[in-house]
């Protein structure tokens, strides 16, 4: 049996392409993909703002195109077609224009609702009311934070005595009402009152694990960034020029020439600064403690850029929370400074250095490189880690680099007031005082005496303090000159007693 074969003419693919109108498939589905990747771009790029918008958009226009792809058989399953044909209309060619037109109408209903629900939501900035009334919420709790966080502080004795709470409430006084929010009134009124309740200072900063000040300005700066301009820590400090270090402090100096290239800043950590220096490894040229993220390292900026022999900083011990003075000074080393002087990138509250120049600065992060051990108490870890640190000093160093980076620079300087003799002493109009320790009972005694020698009236306390204060705040005192007499022989009286020796007053 012979077989015939029949030559079909199929065309060429372009052809086929045009007489079978799959054009419109391809716009279709190049369409519904554009569309898929803007959503999803979109998603990405609003994710905070707009996202129940972008995804309600997506979900409506997902349904609308996968639904008629499905029904138009864009996904191999051609039930509209096929419902359609039964009427004829495979035969009149309008079917795959219907899908890219379903395609259009359902891409355009899905973008609309994008729209328009990513405008309801807003996103911050835009100038959105929606947006702008959450802005105003975020900062409102932000101040309530604030105001919670002194609350508990203020009633805490050690902080109403500490200077780290009084320069914050000063500071919160003078920036609140430049702010725009509605409760810094009211917070304004608290920090006026707290400031009434702030006792003598007893001590700058105690280095406490949770730093109620400290993190009320991290809140205050974070919320308000343009607040941080107004921090002005106006302290200053002695620096000896004839001497190393020239700026004192609770440092512990070894310094034998190029032997020694360690310095070691145990932050908060006072007892590992003692038993490092008790231990004295011959590469260590100083070590001390950093507590504060703003004059506390003015210091150690001045101390190492004076003694070229210093190449590494290392930092050990605990970091104090709020201050966060070793974190500071990593981002000092790696960031540098702004123009206003405010350390790039420190998680500190006031990282604003106003004891030093931008040479100062420069100098420091060229001459040395600052180590992390930030949270190791461990002595014996330390040790090694400055062995280690000495000897790759050792093995790097060139006296090329070293001329480069250790060129001398003059450091800034404040006026150093040399105290003088006092004149004869004036007689205070209020009159004298006779202090007598009684160690039996573990109290001091004053006796308040008029120049006529009448006794005016006996104050009792246990301590030198609470005994100067009572007769500050009754007036019983008028000269500053016989307050600081007072103050220096009751200090000494109440060392008397604890100590068992004999007290002896001096005169005026």
């Amino acid at each position: 049996m012979q077989q015939l074969w029949v030559p079909v003419d199929m065309g060429t693919p372009v052809r086929l392409y045009l007489e079978q109108q799959l054009y419109f498939l391809s716009a279709s589905y190049a369409l519904a993909g554009a569309f898929t990747v803007y959503a999803w771009l979109r998603v990405r790029k609003r994710q905070r703002a707009s996202a129940r918008g972008v995804w309600g958009g997506i979900t409506l226009a997902g349904v609308l195109y996968f639904g008629g792809c499905w029904l138009m058989g864009c996904c191999g399953s051609p039930l509209l077609p096929v419902y359609l044909s039964l009427f004829g209309s495979s035969f009149l060619g309008f079917t795959k224009p219907l899908i890219l037109l379903s395609t259009l109408v359902s891409v355009g209903v899905g973008y609309g609702w994008m729209q328009r629900k990513g405008a309801e939501v807003g996103a911050c900035g835009c100038g959105v009311p929606s947006c702008e009334k959450e802005t105003d919420m975020s900062r409102e709790e932000d101040l309530e934070k604030i105001r919670a966080e002194l609350a508990e502080g203020m009633g805490l004795s050690k902080c109403r005595k500490c200077g780290c709470m009084r320069e914050t409430l000063e500071q919160l006084g003078a920036v609140l009402p430049s702010l725009q929010a509605q409760k810094t009134a009211g917070l304004s009124s608290q920090i006026a009152g707290w400031q009434q309740k702030m006792e003598p200072i007893r001590y700058a900063c105690l280095g406490c694990t949770h730093c109620y000040p400290a993190v009320a300005m991290n809140v205050l700066h974070q919320a308000f960034p343009d607040s941080a301009a107004s921090a002005s820590p106006g302290c200053g400090f002695e620096v000896r020029l004839q001497t190393w270090p020239p700026v004192p402090g609770e440092y512990f100096s070894f310094c034998e020439g190029e032997s020694c290239p360690v310095a070691v800043s145990t932050l908060a950590s006072l007892e590992l600064t003692e038993k490092l220096a008790h231990r004295r490894p011959r590469e260590l040229c100083i070590v001390g403690k950093t507590e504060t993220e703003n004059i506390g390292i003015d210091k150690v900026i001045k101390n190492t850029v004076t003694n070229p022999t210093i190449r590494f900083l290392l930092l050990a011990g605990k970091d104090p929370k709020g201050h966060h003075s070793g974190r500071t000074l990593l981002a000092l080393w790696e960031n540098g400074v702004d123009e206003n002087m405010k350390v790039v990138g420190s998680p500190g509250r006031r990282p604003i250095l106003r004891n030093v120049t931008r040479e100062e600065v420069e100098a420091f992060r060229k001459q040395v490189q600052v180590v992390d051990m930030i949270g190791c108490d461990d002595e014996e870890k330390i040790v090694e880690k400055i062995k280690k640190l000495s000897q790759r000093f050792d093995s790097s160093c060139s006296c090329e680099e070293t001329a480069e980076v250790t060129r001398p620079i003059r450091i800034s300087e404040v006026p150093v007031i040399h105290a003088e003799q006092p004149p004869k002493a004036e007689m205070d109009k209020a009159g004298y005082f006779v202090i007598l320790p009684q160690p039996d009972k573990q109290i001091i005694v004053v006796e308040h005496y008029s120049y006529d020698n009448t006794l005016q009236r006996v104050i009792e306390g246990k301590d030198a303090r609470s005994i100067y204060w009572t007769i500050i705040r009754n007036g019983w005192i008028t000269q500053l000159s016989h307050a600081a007499y007072l103050g220096k022989e009751l200090a000494k009286a109440e060392l008397s007693i604890k100590l068992g020796i004999k007290y002896v007053q001096d005169g005026a």
